[in-house]
């Protein structure tokens, strides 16, 4: 997967749209820690990563039980801490 496409951002509709449930359901899957929580945007604007939902979706799709779920977003939203190091490293490597 290229860098570019972990950065694709989407909106709480389409996270929903994805989902196939409505605004409360999406929203307690993300107090649950069911579903990587969105980064904020600004001040009242949020997205979420592209990748995160549809990485989770794939392991609800797999069987995954809860608890793994959980511990699998909690994964991914650790990872986020690397994507600036990734990021760089891709620009320094393009610089050559």
């Amino acid at each position: 997967m290229h860098i570019n496409d972990l950065l694709i951002l989407i909106r709480k509709a389409q996270v929903q749209k994805q989902l196939a449930c409505g605004m409360t359901l999406t929203q307690d899957k993300i107090n649950k820690g069911l579903i990587p929580p969105p980064i904020k945007l600004g001040s009242r604007g949020v997205a979420f990563y592209q990748s995160e939902i549809n990485a989770t979706i794939a392991v609800m799709i797999a069987g995954y039980s809860d608890e793994q779920i959980k511990q699998f977003v909690r994964e991914l939203v650790a990872k986020r801490q690397d994507l600036p190091k990734q990021y760089t490293h891709m620009e320094a490597a393009n610089d050559d």
